[in-house]
C-alpha cells in the first residue's frame, strides 16, 4: 500500500504546483514612447533679458520634443527597472541622443489590472553635438493600462532638470508610449 501512496503524493504535488497561479506583474517588457516637454522657466527668463547679448546666453528651446526606447524588468510587484536609448531635439543645434534609466515603484493593489507608479529618470549624453556636457534627472507619476495580450498603453506625465554645459532648464513634460511585457496574463 504504502507503494501507491508515495507516487500518488508525489504526481498530486506536481498538479498542485503545476496548477496557474495569478501573476501581477510585467515581467519583462520593451516600451516605445514619444514625449514633449515645456520649458518652465523660459518665460521668466525671456521678460528679464534686455540686451542681445543677454539672450544670446540663455539656454536653448522652449520645447523639447523626442522618443525612446527602454527595455526593463519587474522582478517585484512594487518595483521595475528599466534602461534604453531618448532622442531629444530641443533646437537646431541640440540634437541629443541619451543613455537612461529608470526605476519605477508601483503604488495601489497590485491585482489592479491598471499599473500606476512613481519613477526617477536619470540621462546621459552619448553623441556629438553642440552641447559638450549634457544630462538629466527628473521624477514623474506614470500609468500602464494593458490593452491586449502582453500589450499595453503607458502614459507619464514629469518634472525634468537638463543641464547642457552647465545651463540648467526644468522642463515639464508629457509622453505617450506602447509598452510590450512578457506577462500573457494580463
Amino acid at each position: 500500500m504504502t507503494k501507491y501512496i508515495v507516487p500518488f503524493l508525489l504526481l498530486a504535488g506536481i498538479f498542485v504546483s503545476a496548477q496557474k497561479s495569478e501573476n501581477h506583474k510585467l515581467g519583462l517588457f520593451s516600451s516605445i514612447e514619444a514625449n514633449v516637454g515645456f520649458d518652465l522657466a523660459s518665460i521668466i527668463r525671456d521678460k528679464n533679458a534686455k540686451t542681445d547679448y543677454e539672450r544670446s546666453q540663455l539656454p536653448p528651446g522652449k520645447f523639447n520634443y523626442g522618443f525612446s526606447g527602454q527595455v526593463g524588468f519587474q522582478p517585484w510587484n512594487r518595483f521595475a527597472l528599466s534602461s534604453g536609448i531618448r532622442y531629444s531635439y530641443i533646437d537646431p543645434n541640440y540634437h541629443l541622443l541619451y543613455l537612461t534609466a529608470q526605476p519605477s515603484f508601483f503604488l495601489g493593489d497590485p491585482k489592479d489590472e491598471e499599473f500606476t507608479y512613481i519613477f526617477a529618470n536619470a540621462g546621459m549624453k552619448i553623441n556629438q553635438t553642440a552641447a559638450t556636457n549634457a544630462g538629466f534627472v527628473g521624477l514623474g507619476i506614470g500609468k500602464v493600462i494593458p490593452a491586449a495580450n502582453r500589450l499595453g498603453n503607458k502614459f507619464q506625465l514629469y518634472l525634468e532638470n537638463q543641464v547642457l554645459d552647465g545651463n540648467s532648464s526644468v522642463f515639464v513634460g508629457f509622453s505617450y508610449g506602447l509598452i510590450f511585457f512578457s506577462n500573457k496574463t494580463l
